[in-house]
């Protein structure tokens, strides 16, 4: 483990466009983790935005977009303060393994109209 960096990526949406997606359920199914379809329970359509700017930034630090895997594959999860965490699985964990990543580092930010998110893999 050297600690140098794999991939970075960053995303931006608009929160507006995320909104009119989360009535779909098959959006959520083919987009969401159970564990993010519950942690969005409640929540605003700018905490989904976020989530998706993660999984969209994560697939850019892959170095893929999407090649290889699907967004379902990136997990965004929250520690016990709420700080966003990564949890690979499927293609996402394998192109992972195949670049050396040993970690992936996020941090998400939004305001009324936009969410961002930067990812770093190292």
């Amino acid at each position: 483990m050297d600690g140098s960096i794999k991939g970075i990526g960053c995303d931006i949406v608009s929160v507006s466009r995320i909104a009119a997606l989360l009535g779909n359920t098959r959006f959520l199914d083919k987009v969401c983790t159970e564990y993010e379809q519950n942690y969005l329970c409640g929540k605003g359509a700018q905490t989904a935005a976020g989530i998706w700017a993660a999984k969209e930034a994560v697939s850019k630090a892959l170095g893929t977009g999407c090649a290889g895997f699907g967004l379902h594959d990136i997990e965004v999860r929250h520690d016990e303060n709420g700080a966003p965490r990564i949890v690979l699985h499927h293609g996402a964990k394998a192109r992972a393994e195949l670049i050396g990543a040993t970690s992936v580092h996020v941090s998400i930010s939004h305001e009324t109209e936009q969410a961002l998110a930067f990812a770093v893999i190292e």
